[in-house]
Order: structure tokens, then sequence, then C-alpha cells
């Protein structure tokens, strides 16, 4: 059975990079949005301690 072309080689090569960089970027965006629900928590939290001492 004949091997692969080098160009196959690289093609694939190219994809996995691809993908691996697409997850990368989707799970930066999961963080921001996890990190940004986590923000509006806290200073909604301090804003009823602020309320429940006066």
């Amino acid at each position: 059975m004949a091997r692969r072309g080098q160009h196959s080689f690289m093609k694939r090569q190219k994809e996995i990079k691809r993908k691996q960089k697409a997850l990368d970027k989707m799970a930066r965006r999961q963080g921001k949005i996890e990190q940004a629900t986590d923000v509006d928590e806290e200073e909604h939290t301090e804003e009823q301690d602020e309320e429940e001492e006066d």
C-alpha cells in the first residue's frame, strides 16, 4: 500500500491546527461569558449589602 503524499499530510496538519484554534477561541468566549455573570452577581450582592445596612 502506498503512503499518502506530502500535500495530504500538510493539509491534514493545517486542518487540525484550524480546529484547535477554533476550540481555543470558543473556550475564551465561554470564559468571558462566565466571568461577566460572576461580576454582575458580585455587584448585585454588594448593592444588597449596602441596602441592608441602611
